[in-house]
């Protein structure tokens, strides 16, 4: 089974920390996380019966290796009672704030939080998951690697991190595939200049 419908809609999730190391969480600015099920009507009356909606890892994984989805509770409900398929972004930009990205512990972990975000999204919602694990790797490289803007706000290091980050992407899908062979996932990036 293809995606749902060929227009789909999402959800900004971004949950990174600025330049100033304040974290932001688009979902609750926006209230995402407190409407979803009326987000996604309104979707589905426009015909987009597919989304891209967020997980929001500093939130799951308050401590290493200890996962708390009830940050996922309204998502999840508003899922079920619509039937919108979803493609879930595991890490937009924003991680816990215990982990240094560059460290070999942020694969690791990155590895871990997916196996586990993965077995609790289908034993909610069954087979058939679709996941973007790392969104806009190229993006993200130039934004906290080369330009400082996001958390890290390192120069002249979005190499380092754009390999850091698809090794993170790598062991994602593999732990994906380890939970939900069925699974699905995809990588995107957006369009600049």
């Amino acid at each position: 089974a293809g995606l749902r419908s060929f227009f789909m809609g999402g959800f900004e999730c971004s949950t990174h920390k600025n330049g100033e190391g304040r974290r932001l969480d688009l979902l609750a600015a926006t209230r995402h996380d407190e409407f979803a099920e009326a987000d996604y009507e309104r979707m589905m009356r426009a015909g987009m019966l597919t989304a891209r909606d967020g997980v929001r890892w500093h939130l799951i994984e308050r401590e290493p290796y200890r996962y708390d989805f009830s940050s996922l509770n309204q998502q999840i409900d508003a899922v079920r009672k619509t039937g919108i398929q979803v493609i879930w972004d595991y890490f937009h930009y924003g991680f816990p704030d215990d982990l240094d990205i560059y460290s070999p512990d942020f694969i690791e972990r990155f590895a871990s939080f997916s196996s586990a975000v993965t077995r609790f999204l289908v034993a909610e919602l069954g087979p058939g998951i679709i996941v973007c694990p790392v969104n806009e790797i190229s993006f993200f490289s130039w934004i906290a690697g080369d330009a400082g803007v996001f958390y890290p706000c390192s120069k002249r290091r979005g190499g380092v991190l754009k390999r850091q980050l698809v090794r993170a992407a790598l062991a994602g899908v593999d732990a994906i595939r380890s939970v939900a062979p069925d699974g699905r996932w995809m990588f995107t990036d957006p369009a600049i200049h």
